[in-house]
């Protein structure tokens, strides 16, 4: 078996290896929590293994153009004894003596059998496997003397070693301090030959900072670099890269390397020229094409199909074309009264059929896309482009531009001198000697694109499409002046910070510094297009700075630099743009960074997993696709990875085919989306609607499970944000499996008490995860079954009233039980396991006590369990002694209370009491009421009895009705 298929087999199997009832890969091998002084960050047992298993296939590519004389058998043994390195911290495994490292060989040899059953290869001598998992600081190595000399066991052990070394590197921050570098150096002298590493090398770059696309962007360029220069991007980290090389070129410097990167950046985005949507280059309401239309165009036939594309649907608009563009306000400035003087002045034949308003309506548009197109081509204003225009087409315009109004002219929303130019072209033109309203308006559209085609003809090239990007946004500099600020190369460490004006900082708060970014505070260069676009701030302008904002609570009223502007628009290129309408729509932001380390070949495992990737967090069972909860609450032995990986997929072909149908996704509905692969990846989760509102708690609740979700997946530490942008200074602020920044209360809440997780930050630490996992499963459950989906109305907003419940009601999953019960007389095994799980959540004590009460009252009454009056049976007795409480009786009237009521209740059909009735029981009744619910839980207040009362009461109800089922259950096993 090729080694390549052997390590994938090998973690297979790994991940399948279950011992005492464990699976050894859902272990933790690193904790943030364990111990904040060490270099330690969260990082679960299978990526841990995973990624020293891919480091090593990665250098394993790299040495094989090198034909070095490895023994494979070796190298499979290692790749046994890495996997099984971690065992001694699985908690399965019982250890003799007072060492870490003192498993039993007996119990080693058995999981080494498992492990390698179905492979080609010997499970290795337990000896090994358990000198495997020592450090090499260590003095217990001494199992290698009970090794055969059948192989280099030594060399086997640096195998090892190097693979645990590569997969705890946490970043390349480490590496800034050489003694990672040196450790790794170390380990291949003693792996290689030394002909092979006399002149070996190892670099790096870092980039400290997360921004999302950008950064991704400039990770990958730098590989492709490097890579060109024969240092071959060995590891990536999210901050930065690890080169290795044997024979390399020349270093490069940093200016040469930023003019390749920018290149490579600009290549990037034409590349994706096609995939962009029309809608997101042009501003319909000017008519002018966006900045980065010039980035993806540079040929006329490029623009003339964007206008094509754009102007190809019909409107409703243009039936009533152009009368509804001159409404009786306008009509003043060109001194007539109405509509038949103005088509008279213009020489318009009036009354114009609908075909003709449909032909005019496209043409007028594309003549005024063209018009603003030559304006920015040639610098020049809109009469000398609309006359240009017009001597193309072999007409005049002169009478045109001395009617429409210089105030018209110089409006840029108006295009009245396209409108009446487009006419004049219509009566004049001929499609096969045919006049207009013999030609169709496919006809049409064919002749204005040729025309359009030609005229920009020697206008538009690459280089002028270069200088508007410059001239409009100055990328080119504001890219270098980034790139000098962020990127630091192992060869050339300096860094040219951005200093900020004195004068901008100093300035009076009643000022507003127009000169400094509000996203990320860089100097903004002087001739930046400083707009923001408000489909990336999403919000409000004071949520997304600390320093003095203006008073307009829009997005206008902010300016941005150039390197925010770039990311918005590699967004927008990639397919990150927003869904459905802004005020109504939600959208959660989630940076990931590998955990720790990502080689070529996983990336492009992720390439082919994540491109065209839809998913969404499917909660409710629909035909052909499961739930994404449905193993954890059914408690199915599936691997959770797989199940997750389906889920994903089936979406993703459903999403992709409703687009392929219907070209737009469903009006209402959730998407998680994924940028580019890389060593960072930003993620969106889009709860969005054009018609319905959707919730904070809705949103984060999917974002979160979700986040959960790819970290099981492709071990991403994860930020969870409403923030289009990352206020992080690296990313070694991502310590835990998944941290949230400022999520809604009652999401906070399912987090748990502070001291319970170790931190007071809003993160799941990786010891946390797989119970919170668990939790929002049951969760989902709940919600599913108590709120069935509206497909009028297919949103998940009452989820919001779970997370109330859960934070008001300790027993929360006896209330959602006991209310599901009252309209539905059918629940299933799940519900009924979710409400037991999310009653322990908080219910503690509570629900012991319920269950006690509710046992005690069954001793004296068996009511019957028909849904009509069940809640007054099963909470009867409970119900008498918390009444009897309040009236001020003592324990003795209590039990004459509950006495009198059992017998009242004998022969009614509600239920059976057994007789004589026991009166031990009903002491134990009261006892239990009045000491432990009364004196312990409610201190003896009745305020706080009034108040818990029905908690309590909901509890004893889930308890009864169970027990009642278990009654009848046994009864028919008897009677079978």
């Amino acid at each position: 078996m090729e080694i390549r298929e052997f390590a994938d087999q090998l973690l297979l199997r790994f991940a399948q290896l279950q011992f005492q009832g464990v699976r050894v890969a859902d272990g933790i091998a690193k904790s943030f929590n364990y111990n904040p002084e060490r270099n330690l960050l969260d990082q679960s047992m299978w990526d841990h293994i995973r990624s020293g298993v891919e480091a090593f296939l990665s250098l394993y590519e790299l040495l094989e153009k090198y034909r070095l004389p490895l023994v494979e058998e070796e190298l499979k043994i290692g790749l046994v004894g890495f996997v099984l390195h971690d065992l001694h911290k699985a908690a399965s495994m019982e250890k003799k003596g007072s060492s870490e490292y003192g498993l039993s060989l007996q119990d080693l040899e058995q999981i080494g059998k498992m492990l390698c059953e179905d492979l080609d290869i010997s499970p290795p001598p337990a000896e090994f496997l358990r000198v495997a998992e020592v450090s090499s600081f260590s003095n217990k190595l001494g199992d290698f003397s009970s090794l055969s000399d059948e192989y280099r066991w030594t060399h086997i052990y640096h195998w090892v070693k190097l693979m645990d070394r590569t997969a705890s590197i946490t970043s390349i921050a480490e590496c800034l301090e050489g003694r990672t570098v040196h450790n790794l150096h170390h380990l291949l002298q003693q792996l290689l030959p030394p002909k092979l590493t006399g002149e070996m090398r190892l670099e790096f770059h870092q980039l400290q900072e997360i921004r999302g696309m950008l950064t991704t962007q400039l990770h990958n360029g730098m590989a492709i670099i490097m890579k060109k220069k024969s240092f071959y991007p060995w590891l990536r980290f999210g901050d930065g890269t690890l080169y290795l090389a044997f024979e390399a070129d020349q270093l490069p410097d940093k200016a040469g390397l930023m003019d390749e990167l920018i290149e490579l950046f600009f290549q990037s985005i034409n590349s994706k020229a096609n995939e962009v949507d029309s809608e997101t280059l042009f501003d319909r309401s000017t008519f002018k094409c966006q900045t980065l239309a010039f980035m993806l165009y540079s040929k006329p036939e490029d623009f003339a199909r964007l206008f094509h594309r754009l102007f190809l649907k019909a409107s409703s608009s243009g039936k009533t074309f152009p009368d509804d563009k001159f409404d009786q306000g306008k009509l003043p400035a060109y001194g007539v009264n109405d509509l038949e003087s103005l088509y008279r002045k213009m020489r318009v034949q009036n009354p114009l059929d609908e075909d003709l308003r449909e032909k005019w309506f496209y043409t007028a548009r594309y003549f005024a896309a063209l018009q603003r197109l030559i304006q920015r081509l040639e610098n020049v204003n809109g009469a000398e482009a609309i006359t240009a225009l017009a001597e193309h087409l072999g007409l005049s315009v002169t009478d045109i531009l001395e009617a429409v109004p210089q105030s018209i002219q110089s409006n840029n929303r108006r295009f009245d001198e396209a409108i009446w130019l487009a006419y004049r072209y219509l009566d004049s033109v001929t499609i096969d000697d045919k006049p207009v309203a013999h030609f169709s308006i496919e006809d049409l559209r064919i002749a204005v694109k040729k025309i359009a085609v030609a005229f920009l003809n020697k206008k538009v090239s690459l280089e002028r499409s270069i200088e508007i990007v410059d001239k409009e946004m100055k990328f080119r500099q504001e890219l270098v002046n980034y790139f000098n600020e962020q990127l630091v190369l192992s060869w050339e460490k300096n860094r040219h910070l951005n200093w900020i004006n004195d004068k901008e900082l100093l300035k009076k708060k009643s000022r507003s510094q127009k000169n400094i970014c509000n996203l990320c505070n860089r100097q903004i260069e002087s001739g930046t297009d400083q707009k923001v676009r408000a489909p990336v701030i999403q919000d409000d302008v004071q949520v997304f700075s600390n320093r003095l904002l203006p008073k307009e609570k829009n997005v206008s009223a902010l300016h941005w630099c150039g390197i925010c502007a770039f990311e918005y628009i590699l967004r927008q290129v990639f397919g990150m743009s927003s869904l459905g309408e802004k005020n109504l729509s939600r959208r959660i932001y989630l940076f990931a960074v590998p955990s720790f380390q990502l080689t070529d070949e996983s990336l492009v495992y992720l390439h082919e997993e994540l491109s065209h990737f839809y998913a969404t967090i499917q909660v409710h069972f629909r035909k052909g696709r499961t739930t994404w909860q449905a193993p954890f609450v059914e408690k199915r032995d599936v691997l959770i990875r797989e199940h997750i990986r389906e889920h994903f997929r089936v979406y993703s072909e459903y999403f992709q085919l409703e687009m392929a149908e219907r070209g737009r996704p469903p009006s209402t509905g959730d998407l998680l989306k994924t940028g580019m692969p890389g060593n960072v990846m930003l993620f969106t989760y889009d709860c969005y609607s054009s018609s319905l509102e959707r919730t904070r708690e809705e949103a984060w609740m999917k974002a979160i499970t979700a986040a959960l979700s790819l970290n099981k997946l492709y071990g991403f530490r994860i930020m969870v944000t409403e923030k289009p942008f990352l206020s992080l200074s690296g990313v070694r602020d991502l310590r835990y499996v998944i941290q949230l920044d400022a999520p809604p209360y009652k999401v906070a809440q399912l987090l748990g008490k502070a001291e319970e997780r170790g931190t007071v930050d809003f993160s799941i630490p990786i010891e946390q995860a797989d119970d919170m996992l668990f939790r929002l499963a049951y969760l989902w459950e709940i919600h599913r079954t108590v709120h069935p989906i509206d497909y009028n109305k297919p949103t998940d907003k009452s989820i919001s009233e779970i997370l109330h419940q859960l934070e008001v009601h300790p027993l929360a999953g006896a209330h959602f039980f006991k209310r599901h019960l009252t309209e539905d007389a059918y629940v299933t095994e799940s519900f009924v396991h979710c409400c037991r799980q999310i009653n322990g959540f908080k219910g503690g004590c509570m629900m012991g006590l319920a269950r006690e009460i509710a046992l005690a009252s069954l001793t004296l009454y068996k009511p019957n369990t028909s849904r009509e009056g069940r809640a007054f049976r099963y909470e009867n007795l409970f119900r008498i002694v918390v009444k009897g409480i309040k009236e001020g009786r003592d324990k003795s009237e209590l039990q004459g209370l509950v006495m009198k009521r059992l017998e009242r209740l004998i022969g009614q059909g509600g239920g059976y009491v057994p007789t004589p009735i026991d009166s031990t029981a009903i002491v134990q009744l009261v006892d239990l009421v009045y000491d432990g619910f009364f004196q312990r839980v409610c201190k003896g207040s009745l305020a706080k009895l009034n108040q818990k009362e029905n908690q309590l009461a909901d509890g004893i109800y889930f308890e009864t009705h169970l027990e009642r089922q278990k009654e009848f259950q046994e009864k028919e096993k008897v009677t079978v």
